[in-house]
């Protein structure tokens, strides 16, 4: 019989023989073992030869540790050197290398790794025999992908001293390179990140204006130039059109820069905006204007800087946004100063004349013939030529617009629904209306434009959508509104969405109005897909409706992104309705008599950074509120006399810093939405939630750290609606199995499963039966993250085929060991976007092309990931995908999207950024027959990127920014 020891470690005197070593064995089991007879058989000399080759080296694990630590310690200063390096880099506008930063993840890494062994050198035991163990069979044994130790292996010396040794070459070699890191960093930071679109028909009447303002730049006769011109007249559009000329044609420049200005902007959003635009991170909002006006100065002093500032109402300083020129340069010849240049627009010649523009351009309006042909670029062509009635009475509307183009596009889009004669004929006796006008005290210009969105808003199908569309001017002006996180809900909040029985409905009755809001120009979009924005003299428009005519119905009072450190007097809004602060600096509040504020249903006081209290009057004030957003305040407390609001529907903390409510809130009886995203709630009276018996919506995501309370109130729920959940829970069995048991009334909408707190598990199966029908038959947006796991498996069981039908959204983040996914019998014909964000095992995603509807694909920080799609298969057929946005950053492996061709019917918009061994795109010149409209990412990117014929590349560089 033969044994291996593996459960006696023998501590030997080093260094002794294989005889020895035998002796010592024998002995020792002589004397604790005598009444067994065992023939030991140990090949001491195989199992200790990988120990003594380390000796000479390293000696005991310790000394090998210490040594690593001293290497380890040395490559800290280099590192930390080279990082103050890349902080005064970044103060000059650049960025570090590939090879700085490649470099400094592999310390990073290493860092981590040497981590790991310290933990398991401290945790090893001295009574296993594995210590000598050189090689083994076992499960026990190190696997290990790349450098990375996936599933550490049992502690023994033997693994430590290779391990140290390893990692000791390791450091030694990374602290050589550091010096040859030269430069530290060259790449100047991305071009501004408002862009605009792709125009392919240049817009009517504005080219010459264009063509003038080009020459005369490029000519360096001026460098102050000034566009004025009424509200919609297209001075916007002709600034994002010399824009486009010279991100095409940017030899002269060293920098071009966008910002929105708007009416009430403070200098310190410009200059906060001017530093995002540039990639600068050194401004920061608690210094002075003179700080981040000599910070941008310093930056752009030796630059030559083109900058267009769009919609300014007053003279801003050139020298606090960094575009003039210091008195000693003015000194100097103008040959030997860098060229500063502005082209600003402005809807007054005072301000042109305030600004000191060297040349002045007046945008009019579109004589009859450009007013026309604008008209028809914008109506149903199909309508126009069918009915010569229909046609003549458009030409008669296109008039009534006097040539003003945001009234001509507005009137156009609110016509392209409408086929019969009638209804134009109803059109145009309404825009002329005498009588319906003559009450409205409005400049001449200013009543074009109101009876043209008056048409448009009458136009929408339905008061819902109406209502939909004021409010979006309770958001400050030029505004980018998140559509997820702030508007639908808004809408849901204000009761515009009613009737439905789980929240996923309300939102897809919210999408499907902001698509008729599109459609219809009222909205517009924006550079990224989350975000809407209303044109600033849409906004007017919406605003004189619910506020600024006489005899209207509506009352609102809207003082947003102004500025404000106080509320308004208390006279200005007693009367009102509606009430919106939000985006100000307002730190207090005034105490006021009760009921006040009788009429208020809204108030929005959301982003007042500033406000940490609510005084225990104001609530008293607003007997009938129903809808009240205090998020993104630093509230710490609610009054207890949050109890009179016995109205209230909506109430918004997300973001605030309370840590418990209290009691009187049970007093909330009516409400409906409770949101409190990300409060770091630790402390909800029993029964309070539970008993809230109308509340169909609750959001409690992102509480940490992770309480018990929300288990016990969801259980025990008693609401006569179904509430649906927004949670983040611990990504165990028994959590899960805890949302299975909920009240019947109760329906999981979004959920985030968190694996921070938990061990790392060999697999997670994300399937039936651990899924029921309560959490996965509703769910709509769900994240992972943060598990220890290799591999990830989406499931149904048998008879569950509609499982995850509604999942919409599907992310998965740090999942530092995660090598697969894959669904199984999983049909997700609604998955609309999947982000995999810092996956660095992750091989690739190939199981997205079982998803019939993805539009957005967004893959960050997979930094071994070779292939997107590395599906076997037919290489020479052609795969055919939705998607609409594509964007692939920082995967420094990556160097092939597919191993076959790829079909983009309808791609819209690439991103690529930190991807150096992506020589080709996954498409060619075809994609220019769909909807291409962007194509983002670094310019030495670009230009190193391999085509099949140059030619490729010359038709799709206008579309790259």
């Amino acid at each position: 019989m033969v044994w291996h020891i593996s459960f006696i470690c023998v501590l030997l005197p080093f260094p002794c023989s294989a005889k020895e070593v035998n002796l010592l064995l024998q002995a020792t089991f002589s004397s604790s073992m005598a009444c067994i007879n065992l023939n030991l058989d140990v090949d001491v000399n195989s199992c200790l030869s990988g120990l003594w080759a380390s000796l000479p080296v390293l000696g005991r694990p310790k000394s090998g540790i210490q040594k690593l630590e001293k290497e380890m310690a040395r490559l800290r200063v280099k590192r930390d050197d080279i990082k103050n390096q890349i902080d005064q880099a970044d103060r000059q506008g650049k960025n570090p290398t590939n090879e700085v930063s490649q470099w400094l993840r592999e310390v990073e890494e290493l860092e981590g790794q040497l981590a790991a062994i310290n933990q398991d050198f401290q945790s090893m035991s001295c009574f296993s025999c594995n210590c000598f163990n050189q090689t083994s069979g076992t499960s026990s044994q190190t696997q290990e992908v790349g450098d990375q130790v996936l599933i550490r292996e049992s502690s023994n010396y033997c693994s430590i001293i290779r391990r140290v040794a390893k990692k000791l070459g390791e450091a030694t070699e990374l602290t050589s390179r550091a010096g040859a890191l030269d430069p530290i960093a060259t790449v100047g930071p991305p071009e501004p990140t408002m862009m605009l679109p792709i125009s392919h028909r240049p817009p009517v009447g504005i080219e010459s204006y264009v063509e003038d303002i080009v020459s005369y730049i490029d000519g360096g006769e001026g460098n102050i130039i000034g566009i004025y011109g009424m509200g919609g007249v297209g001075k916007t559009t002709m600034l994002k059109r010399i824009q486009q000329h010279y991100h095409l044609n940017h030899a002269i420049f060293d920098r071009v820069i966008w910002v929105v200005a708007s009416k009430d902007c403070q200098l310190k959003r410009l200059q906060m905006d001017m530093a995002k635009s540039l990639g600068l991170e050194t401004l920061q909002e608690s210094e002075s204007e003179q700080t981040c006006g000599d910070k941008l100065f310093s930056y752009l002093k030796n630059k030559n800087c083109l900058m267009f500032l769009d919609d300014i109402w007053e003279h801003l300083n050139l020298q606090l946004l960094g575009m003039a020129h210091s008195a000693t340069e003015q000194g100097q010849q103008q040959h030997q100063q860098p060229r500063k240049v502005m082209v600003f627009t402005t809807r007054s010649e005072t301000v042109c004349a305030q600004m000191k523009a060297e040349k002045k351009i007046k945008v009019r309006c579109l004589d009859s013939e450009q007013a026309w042909q604008l008209f028809e670029q914008n109506s149903d062509g199909d309508v126009l030529s069918s009915d010569a009635g229909i046609k003549f009475i458009a030409e008669e509307l296109a008039k009534e617009c006097a040539g003003l183009p945001l009234a001509l596009v507005t009137v156009a889009r609110a016509m392209s629904g409408k086929r019969s004669w009638e209804a134009w004929k109803e059109a145009l006796h309404q825009i002329r209306d005498k009588h319906e006008w003559t009450a409205i005290s409005l400049s001449e210009d200013s009543l074009v434009m109101y009876k043209a969105f008056k048409l448009s808003y009458d136009s929408l199908e339905n008061d819902s959508i109406r209502e939909c569309l004021l409010c979006c001017a309770l958001w400050p002006e030029d505004y980018e509104i998140n559509k997820f996180e702030e508007l639908i809900p808004c809408w849901i909040g204000c009761g515009i969405f009613d009737e439905f029985n789980v929240i996923n409905e309300a939102f897809a009755k919210g999408y499907s109005h902001l698509e008729a809001l599109g459609a219809a120009s009222l909205l517009e979009k924006c550079d990224s897909d989350y975000v809407v924005k209303m044109h600033d003299v849409i906004r007017d428009m919406t605003l004189l409706m619910v506020s600024g005519l006489k005899g209207n119905k509506r009352k609102w009072i809207v003082k947003a992104g102004i500025g404000l450190s106080d509320l308004p007097r208390q006279e200005e809004w007693q009367e009102a309705e509606r009430a919106s602060f939000m985006v100000n600096n307002i730190t207090s509040l005034q105490e006021y008599g009760a009921s006040t504020f009788s009429k208020l249903s809204m108030l929005i006081l959301r982003r007042n950074r500033g406000l940490e209290t609510i005084p225990p009057s104001l609530f008293a004030s607003m007997p009938n509120l129903t809808y009240l957003d205090l998020s993104y305040c630093h509230i710490t407390e609610l009054p207890r006399e949050m109890c009179s609001l016995t109205e209230l529907r909506y109430l918004n903390l997300t973001n605030c810093y309370i840590t418990r409510l209290p009691i009187e809130f049970g007093c909330l009886v009516k409400l409906e939405y409770l949101l409190l995203v990300n409060t770091g709630l630790e402390i909800v009276p029993n029964g309070m939630i539970s008993n809230l018996s109308m509340l169909k919506w609750l959001n409690i995501s992102h509480i940490y750290p992770a309480t018990e309370w929300w288990w016990d109130e969801l259980k025990c729920f008693k609401g006569h609606h179904q509430l649906s959940v927004e949670i983040g829970i611990n990504a165990t069995t028994d959590d899960i199995e805890r949302l299975n048991m909920l009240s019947p009334n109760v329906s999981i909408w979004k959920l985030t499963l968190d694996g921070e707190n938990i061990s790392k598990l060999p697999n997670y199966d994300l399937g039936t039966p651990q899924w029921g029908c309560r959490v996965s038959d509703n769910l709509e947006i769900l994240y992972i993250q943060d598990l220890r796991l290799d591999r990830l498996e989406l499931a149904i069981g048998v008879g569950r085929e509609s499982s995850f039908g509604c999942l919409n959204i599907l992310r998965f983040i740090n999942l530092k060991l995660l090598e697969e996914i894959s669904l199984n019998r999983v049909r997700l014909y609604n998955l609309r976007e999947v982000l995999i964000f810092d996956c660095p095992m992750l091989k690739d995603v190939s199981w997205v092309l079982q998803l019939p509807c993805l539009k957005s694909l967004d893959i960050r920080l997979c930094r071994t990931m070779k292939q997107v799609i590395s599906e076997v298969g037919n290489s020479n057929s052609i795969s055919s995908s939705s998607i609409q946005h594509l964007k692939l950053w920082h995967m420094s492996d990556l160097n092939l999207f597919a191993n076959r061709p790829f079909h983009f019917p309808y791609l819209e918009y690439v991103q690529v950024y930190g991807c150096p061994k992506l020589k080709k795109l996954p498409f060619g010149v075809e994609i220019l027959k769909n909807r291409l409209k962007v194509i983002k990412g670094e310019e030495y990117w670009w230009n190193n990127l391999d085509w099949d014929d140059e030619s490729i590349k010359d038709s799709l560089t206008p579309y790259f920014r």
